[in-house]
C-alpha cells in the first residue's frame, strides 16, 4: 500500500515517486522493515540509519524534480511539501507537527504585524522558546535524533526570514542596508504554500544547510540556469555525493579507533598526558566527520535540485557556473587548519554566516566587538541545547579566539615572524606544531559538546589537567603582558620599523 504522486496534463507520466517514508513505516508495522536489522550490523542505531537513508533520498528526489516536476510550475511547492513531510513522518511520526506550527505562526504574525521589528522580535522569541521547550522534553545524555533536530535548523531559517522581511521594509523606506542584507531583503511576504515548501524542502529539511528565502524564490522563479548548466551541476553534485560517502566511511572507521567511551575510562587516565591530548584531538577530528559527511550529502542533493547556483566566475577554461551556494564545509581549509579561525571559516559555514549577519552585526549598538561576539556565542550555545557542555564549548571558542587574534596581531608585526615563515625548514616545523595545536585543542573544546553533562566532561578535563584553561584563560592578564615585555627586552624589531 503505497502513496503515489502523479502530475496531470499533457506531460503526464507514470507514477514517479514512491513515498519511501510511509512505505518503510508500513513495513515496520508488518515487521518487514530491514532498517532495524541492518543498523546493528553496521554499528549504528536505528534512528541514525533512518536519518541517513532520508538524507541520501534527497539526491534521487532532486533527479525526479528536474526530470518530471519542474516543468509543472504549479506543483513545485507541492512536491517539496509532500516529500519533506514524508521524510518528517518517517523519522519523527506525528511529532512532525512541531515543524509546521512555527511556520504557521510566522505567517500569521506577518499578516498581523507586517514585516516589522515587532514581528522579528516575536519570531525570534517564539522560535527559540519553542526549541528550548522541545529540548527540555526530549533531550537526554546521548545524541538524540528527535523532531528538535530539524527544528533547530528551522529556527534559524525562520528568524532569518523575519529579519529579511524587516530589511525589505527598511529598503522600501529608503534606509541604507549592508550589501549582504540587500541580497536577502524581501519586499513581499511569502504565501502560505511557499512558506511550507521552504520549511520542508527535502534536500536540507533534516540537517541543513540553511539558505535564505530569497534564494528559494529565485530558484522557484527559474532565475538559475538549470537547463543551460545541467551538465555542470550534475557533475558537481556527483562529486559532493562521492565525498560525502567517503567521509561517512572514514567516520565509521575513525570512531571505532577513537571513541569517547575510552576517554571516560580508568585506562585512559593511565596513559601519558601527551597521548591523552592527542587521542582526544584525533577523536574530535573524526567525530566532526559525522557532521561533514551529512553536509556533503545534503549539499549534493541541493546541487542536484539546482538551488545551489551561485553565479558565474572566470577561470582558465573560460566562464563557468558556480554551485556552492549551499556549501557548509570547506574541506581543504578544514583539513589544513593551523588556527581556530580556519575552523570557523570552514566548518558549518551557513550557520556561521547566520550568526554573523543576523546576530553579531545586529548587536552593533553594543559598540563592543568582544561583547557582541560573546552574546553571539551564547545564542549559539542556547540554540544547541540546555546541557552545560554546549556552553563550555562555546566559552572555549571565545577564549581561544580572543587569545589567537591578540597574539597574532602582536607577533605578526615582528621581523622575526616574517623570517621564520620565509624559511622553508622552519615553516615546515611551524606547520606541524600549529597543526598539532589545532587538533589537540579542538579535542579539548569539543569534548564537552559531545558528552553534554558536567560529570562526563569534568572527568575528561581532569584527565587532561584542564590544560585548555591553563593555556588560554590567563592570556589577558599574564601571558600578553609577559610577551610584550619579552619583545621589548630582546629588542625584537617590528616590520614597519625595519622598512623605515
Amino acid at each position: 500500500m503505497l502513496l503515489l504522486l502523479e502530475f496531470p496534463g499533457p506531460y503526464s507520466v507514470d507514477p514517479i515517486y514512491k513515498m519511501f517514508g510511509i512505505a518503510l513505516s508500513l513495513l515496520s508495522l508488518l515487521g518487514l522493515n530491514p532498517i532495524p536489522y541492518i543498523a546493528p550490523l553496521i554499528g549504528t542505531t536505528e534512528p541514525a540509519l533512518k536519518l541517513l537513508v532520508s538524507i541520501l533520498m534527497g539526491y534521487p528526489l532532486g533527479i525526479v524534480y528536474n526530470k518530471y516536476v519542474r516543468k509543472h510550475v504549479q506543483f513545485r511547492n507541492v512536491y517539496f511539501i509532500v516529500t519533506g513531510i514524508d521524510m518528517a513522518f518517517y523519522n519523527f511520526g506525528s511529532a512532525l507537527i512541531h515543524n509546521t506550527i512555527p511556520a504557521i505562526v510566522i505567517y500569521l504574525t506577518t499578516l498581523l504585524f507586517g514585516p516589522s521589528k515587532i514581528n522579528t522580535i516575536i519570531t525570534l522569541v517564539f522560535n527559540m522558546t519553542y526549541l528550548l521547550v522541545g529540548y527540555m522534553m526530549t533531550e537526554s545524555e546521548d545524541y538524540d535524533i528527535t523532531w528538535t533536530m530539524p527544528h533547530c535548523v528551522l529556527t534559524l531559517k525562520l528568524i532569518a526570514l523575519s529579519f529579511d522581511l524587516w530589511d525589505g521594509q527598511k529598503l522600501s523606506r529608503g534606509i541604507e542596508l549592508s550589501a549582504n542584507s540587500k541580497k536577502t531583503a524581501l519586499t513581499q511576504p511569502p504565501s502560505l504554500i511557499e512558506l511550507i515548501g521552504f520549511v520542508y524542502f527535502p534536500a536540507c529539511f533534516l540537517v541543513g544547510p540553511i539558505f535564505s528565502f530569497k534564494r528559494y524564490m529565485d530558484f522557484l522563479s527559474d532565475k538559475f540556469p538549470l537547463d543551460k548548466e545541467s551538465g555542470v551541476y550534475e557533475q558537481k553534485a556527483t562529486q559532493r555525493l562521492i565525498q560525502g560517502v567517503a567521509y561517512l566511511i572514514t567516520f565509521q572507521v575513525g570512531v571505532t579507533v577513537f571513541n569517547v567511551k575510552y576517554m571516560l575510562s580508568d585506562e585512559f587516565c593511565d596513559t601519558s598526558i601527551f597521548y591523552r591530548h592527542m587521542y582526544c584531538g584525533m577523536w574530535a577530528h573524526f567525530a566532526l566527520y559525522k557532521y561533514i559527511s551529512c553536509w556533503l550529502l545534503t549539499e549534493a542533493s541541493c546541487i542536484r535540485f539546482g538551488i545551489s547556483y551561485n553565479g558565474m566566475e572566470k577561470t582558465a577554461n573560460g566562464v563557468i557556473s558556480k554551485w556552492d551556494g549551499c556549501n557548509n564545509i570547506k574541506l581543504l581549509r578544514f583539513e589544513g587548519a593551523t588556527k581556530f579561525q580556519h575552523y570557523i571559516d570552514s566548518f558549518n559555514c551557513n550557520t556561521n554566516h547566520f550568526a554573523a549577519e543576523y546576530i553579531y552585526k545586529r548587536l552593533k549598538f553594543l559598540d563592543n566587538r568582544n561583547l557582541s561576539q560573546l552574546f553571539t556565542l551564547l545564542f549559539l550555545a542556547l540554540w544547541h541545547g540546555i546541557r552545560s557542555g554546549y556552553y563550555v564549548t562555546f566559552f572555549n571558542e571565545f577564549i581561544i579566539m580572543f587569545m589567537e587574534k591578540e597574539f597574532e596581531s602582536i607577533i605578526s608585526k615582528t621581523e622575526i615572524y616574517k623570517k621564520m615563515w620565509s624559511n622553508f625548514v622552519i615553516r615546515y616545523f611551524l606547520y606541524v606544531f600549529l597543526k598539532m595545536y589545532t587538533i589537540i585543542f579542538m579535542g579539548w573544546s569539543l569534548a564537552p559538546f559531545d558528552v553534554k553533562v558536567i560529570s562526563k566532561w569534568w572527568r575528561i578535563y581532569s584527565s587532561l589537567y584542564f590544560s585548555g584553561f591553563i593555556v588560554f584563560l590567563p592570556w589577558a592578564f599574564l601571558y600578553k603582558p609577559l610577551l610584550i615585555k619579552a619583545l621589548k627586552y630582546f629588542n625584537v624589531r617590528k616590520v614597519e620599523q625595519n622598512k623605515q
